[in-house]
């Protein structure tokens, strides 16, 4: 991100420097003509602002070149280098302030004390500030600052109203380019933050959210049943005998398997329905406001359907099969887990009736013996 953030600060590097360019050139036009008293010194006054502008400029675009090529930097180097930015600005813009007396150049700082907080140089920008108070206050005993021009009388045609609207043009422009910049940067700041959002939620083999956000989603879905009194089932199922697929084909096809499956899965559930990976072979699916028969008739379609899919077309054609337990909220014991015991009883019946099928969970669950671990 800082790497964005200083591509942009060069690039508002030269829009302040343009600016400048603007302000050389009415400057260029408010001078008296030549043979006139005193007219020598401002035109060594522009003479120097406009080379400390040129100079400005070329060292910026070829740092901003170098930069581009040497796009792998150490944190620290960029970090050097988003405080080096403002902080050449502001010499530049003090030294031509000096040598002008222009109000609207001394405006530019405005720029650059946001241009250091979009670096996170806070500290910085509050010295900057001061040191910029203090330039304002040093050169008013010089007739500083002017609107328009190196004399209080250039451009006498012209009203204070269009002297004032000359001198904020420039710097409107580079406020204006400064806001575009941090627009850009909340939407791809934003974007990202949508897509790490959408990474830590989603299962990245399935496509179908993860373990995490299925609790989450089922705490709020319980929670809103509850509320409104709505019917809520749970199904959990899994892939009979995957462990026998992988061992036999290798975890290549097995994960083929859980990819094909999650996007079948996903394709022939209602919209209102969440399904979810809930870990290694085995799937849920939340059903909002659907009873526990409306629920066991949807999941035995969607078993019939995967019993009769042949996954990992061309090359390894194989079929699968998946066993499934089915549960609905109790309304007086409204907890996430006794929800997911009851699924995880009617899923284990269904593995002990001979797999590929569909079981009721109980309002109560069962109390399962499960077999004794043996290494």
């Amino acid at each position: 991100m800082l790497h964005t953030h200083l591509k942009q600060g060069f690039r508002l590097n030269r829009t302040i420097g343009f600016a400048l360019i603007a302000y050389e050139v009415m400057l260029l036009l408010s001078l008296r003509f030549p043979g006139e008293e005193a007219a020598s010194m401002p035109w060594l006054r522009l003479g120097l602002i406009s080379a400390l502008t040129a100079l400005f400029l070329l060292v910026n675009e070829a740092s901003l070149r170098s930069f581009k090529r040497h796009a792998k930097m150490d944190n620290l180097t960029m970090e050097k280098l988003s405080l080096l930015l403002p902080m050449a600005n502001s010499g530049v813009v003090i030294l031509s302030y000096l040598l002008s007396g222009q109000l609207g150049i001394l405006l530019l700082s405005t720029v650059i004390l946001l241009q250091a907080q979009l670096f996170g140089h806070n500290g910085i920008s509050r010295v900057m500030l001061i040191m910029f108070l203090l330039v304002y206050a040093i050169t008013l005993p010089m007739g500083y600052p002017m609107l328009v021009g190196f004399t209080a009388t250039a451009f006498p045609m012209a009203s204070a109203s269009i002297k004032i609207i000359l001198m904020l043009v420039p710097v409107v422009l580079a406020l204006s380019h400064y806001g575009s910049i941090v627009g850009s940067l909340v939407r791809t700041t934003t974007s990202r933050v949508s897509k790490l959002q959408s990474l830590a939620a989603t299962d990245a083999l399935t496509g179908l959210i993860n373990r995490r956000q299925f609790n989450h989603q089922l705490d709020a879905e319980i929670a809103r049943a509850k509320r409104h009194r709505n019917t809520l089932s749970l199904a959990l199922f899994d892939i009979d005998d995957f462990k026998k697929i992988n061992d036999f084909y290798g975890h290549p096809t097995g994960d083929r398997i859980l990819k094909e499956l999650g996007q079948l899965i996903i394709s022939n559930v209602r919209e209102s329905d969440i399904p979810a990976r809930y870990g290694g072979e085995e799937f849920a699916l939340i059903l909002p406001e659907t009873g526990q028969i409306d629920a066991y008739e949807l999941l035995e379609r969607l078993r019939a359907m995967i019993e009769h899919t042949v996954f990992c077309l061309p090359d390894n054609p194989m079929t699968a099969t998946i066993s499934v337990g089915v549960a609905q909220l109790d309304p007086e014991h409204a907890k996430a887990y006794e929800l997911i015991e009851k699924a995880d009883a009617a899923l284990y019946e269904a593995k002990k009736q001979g797999k590929n099928q569909v079981v009721y969970g109980t309002i109560t669950p069962p109390k399962v013996t499960y077999p004794p671990f043996t290494s």
